[in-house]
């Protein structure tokens, strides 16, 4: 909790290895690969980890928790599989509320979680997800990004990024 937060504002955190992520859980939100997504996060530990990451550049690790009221949750509280993202955007708001603009890239499984970090940090291995094909679907999904743009375009603060984004994506 606070004191993790203390820690990682107070000394130098040990770099996390190359073959190991660190982790963000989610209390109510699945992030899928392709997606770009808003994530707010409140508690010490995963603001510690957010700002670990960008500092790094690095991307996150987002779990979903099995059970949402939990405050501090540790690894027999998450769900083993989740999504490797590139944090596009963070913003800490007036009323101190931090929030990450996520894009989720590739599904993973943790294998491992390490010790030492005022964080969660896990050893991961990816999860090929396999390629959905055909003409229908392909359709849909130049539909779904005509769509998303013409919606971000009537809102008046529609971050450039996310429409960029959602441009980018070429896979069903």
């Amino acid at each position: 909790g606070a004191e993790a937060a203390a820690r990682a504002h107070g000394r130098e955190i040990k770099a996390v290895p190359e073959d190991a992520m660190i982790i963000v859980p989610s209390r109510n939100v699945v992030l899928f690969p392709g997606v770009v997504f808003p994530l707010t996060i409140g508690r010490p530990g995963s603001i510690a980890a957010a700002q670990e990451a960008l500092r790094a550049e690095r991307p996150v690790g987002v779990l979903l928790q099995r059970q949402p009221e939990i405050n501090t949750p540790g690894p027999e509280n998450l769900h083993w599989v989740g999504t490797v993202a590139n944090i596009m955007r963070y913003v800490t708001t007036e009323d101190g509320v931090h929030h990450m603009v996520c894009q989720g890239t590739q599904r993973f499984r943790v294998l491992q979680f390490l010790d030492g970090y005022p964080f969660l940090v896990a050893r991961i291995a990816p999860v090929e997800t396999p390629e959905v094909a055909g003409s229908e679907v392909e359709a849909r999904m130049l539909n779904l990004k005509a769509r998303a743009t013409e919606m971000f375009q009537l809102l008046p603060q529609a971050p450039a990024e996310l429409v960029a984004a959602i441009q980018g994506v070429n896979s069903a």
